[in-house]
């Protein structure tokens, strides 16, 4: 790992647990174990820095999907795979850290949701997969059930608004996520699933 890489990943540990707004450039220098010099030298500032951060972060996700879609038997076993993925970014990453990208450094938010069209685009086309495969129902309009999704997860950026405190962000995730691909399953669909949440969901908080 080269140094620049190294400072991404501190530097996204730290976001994650605190918020990109509390993390400071000490901390990144004082964590990655370099001086505040080398650590400017690399990056100019923090603004440039949580905006590399976001692409790195989003660079490695694409990466670890990719991989699931590769190893995996059939297109919903992967979706489930990607699932576990994103729960477990959820339940690691403050809620500070979207808020705080989205308030403060809109043009890294704006980065981050540029992709959004083409993860409603990639989604239509693994449940079309998965409807030829027999485990999404043959009536399902792709790109419109892709869109529906993609505006439900939008919400998990307003957790601050989601009226029921008892809940964690990753229970609401795991609702609006297996509600979803409940909703457009066959039977032998929901048996992949089902057998999922027995597998690996029984004893989490959900």
């Amino acid at each position: 790992m080269d140094l620049r890489e190294k400072i991404l990943r501190t530097s996204m540990n730290l976001m994650m647990r605190i918020g990109p707004q509390s993390v400071t450039m000490d901390m990144v220098a004082r964590d990655c174990g370099i001086s505040k010099r080398t650590l400017y030298e690399t990056f100019p500032n923090k603004h440039n820095l949580i905006s590399d951060v976001i692409k790195y972060n989003q660079k490695q996700a694409n990466e670890k999907f990719a991989q699931i879609f590769e190893n995996s038997a059939n297109s919903f076993e992967a979706m489930m795979g990607v699932y576990t993925l994103v729960r477990e970014f959820i339940q690691k990453t403050s809620p500070a850290f979207l808020a705080d990208i989205k308030r403060l450094y809109p043009e890294a938010f704006d980065e981050y949701k540029a992709q959004e069209l083409d993860h409603i685009l990639s989604l239509s086309r693994i449940i079309r997969k998965a409807k030829d495969e027999g485990l999404a129902l043959p009536g399902i309009k792709c790109k419109i059930a892709a869109f529906l999704f993609n505006s439900n997860m939008k919400n998990l950026h307003h957790m601050q608004d989601f009226p029921f405190p008892e809940y964690t962000p990753a229970e609401v995730f795991d609702g609006a996520f297996l509600n979803f691909m409940r909703g457009i399953a066959t039977t032998k669909g929901q048996e992949i699933i089902e057998d999922y949440v027995i597998k690996h969901l029984k004893n989490k908080d959900n």
